[in-house]
């Protein structure tokens, strides 16, 4: 199976598969790149109430 991205880019189940491997490893997939600047820490959980991750107090 296989979508496309916003840009175009076709996304096979075999890419998702292999970005899946790199990132369980906690590397960052060959010949990938990002779009935005890596940001290091966990993302907020569901039930985190804090000001600091965006949710009004």
């Amino acid at each position: 199976m296989s979508w496309t991205s916003a840009n175009g880019r076709e996304i096979t189940d075999e890419m998702i598969d292999r970005w899946r491997k790199s990132y369980e490893q906690g590397e960052f997939p060959e010949d990938e790149r990002t779009v935005g600047g890596v940001i290091m820490g966990r993302p907020p959980l569901l039930t985190d109430k804090s000001p600091a991750h965006g949710t009004p107090s």
